[in-house]
């Protein structure tokens, strides 16, 4: 999958017309920006770069939608990730649930994902939300919101804090199955601060995740500790760039 200026989609058009390239654009009328169906799949290339830009690591991440399961009453879905990065394999499940408002991650002590970030002396005082809103379900450019906030009890300052913002609606080409697709998605940056100490000056991080409309999430590129957030799981290593690009997907 490549992301492409949207000055040359009308001449991408022309030169994949012969392969029987479908240009859907974003004001067509598709479900939505994360079609939710049990069964739905996605297979992503991953490549994890070190501080140098250099890959350290590529393979495949597939998710897909599996069943329900019931959080504090709450009905959640189930996201099951499976990853191959060389020969490191992991399959590791999180929690999610879809309304009105849009999209949220279920957060526990298990499955926040930023948990390992932390010393030792704030893991048993930091307090924080059980689920946070990843996605809304309506896009606009230049729209914000607040993701997350864990906070410090003794002394009381926020440790660990996410925002959202969006920040362009690009064009992709995303080849599935016999079929091109080019499409627009939004661009959403997604900013974290990390405090463990109030004498010091945060950690910051930075993740964008591109989400196009009927299809999902299509790409995701950042700092490897907000990925890891997001996943609910330590899965790439630290002080590293991932790259997630969507090769094929399937959606019911």
């Amino acid at each position: 999958m490549k992301k492409i200026p949207a000055l040359f989609v009308i001449l991408l058009l022309i030169s994949y017309a012969c392969n029987e390239s479908v240009y859907e654009p974003y004001n067509n009328n598709f479900s939505d920006f994360f079609p939710n169906s049990d069964g739905n799949y996605y297979y992503y290339n991953v490549s994890v770069l070190d501080t140098n830009g250099s890959i350290i690591q590529s393979g495949l991440k597939k998710s897909h939608y599996f069943g329900d399961t019931i959080i504090f009453s709450i009905k959640n879905q189930i996201k099951v990730d499976s990853f191959q990065l060389g020969s490191l394999q992991n399959i590791n499940n999180s929690y999610f649930r879809k309304d009105a408002y849009g999209v949220s991650n279920y957060v526990d002590v298990d499955t926040n994902g930023f948990y390992f970030l932390l010393p030792d002396s704030l893991r048993g005082s930091a307090s924080f939300p059980i689920q946070y809103p990843i996605l809304l379900n309506t896009l606009k450019d230049s729209q914000s919101w607040h993701l997350f906030d864990a906070w410090a009890n003794i002394p009381e300052f926020l440790v660990f804090n996410v925002e959202a913002e969006i920040v362009s609606l690009d064009t992709f080409i995303i080849p599935n199955q016999s079929t091109t697709r080019f499409t627009d998605a939004y661009n959403i940056k997604y900013t974290a601060s990390l405090i463990t100490d109030v004498n010091q000056s945060p950690k910051l991080f930075e993740v964008h995740g591109w989400f196009a409309k009927g299809i999902g999430p299509v790409k995701w590129e950042g700092d490897s500790e907000l990925i890891n957030f997001f996943a609910g799981a330590e899965i790439y290593p630290t002080n590293t760039t991932v790259k997630e690009e969507l090769e094929t997907y399937k959606v019911y």
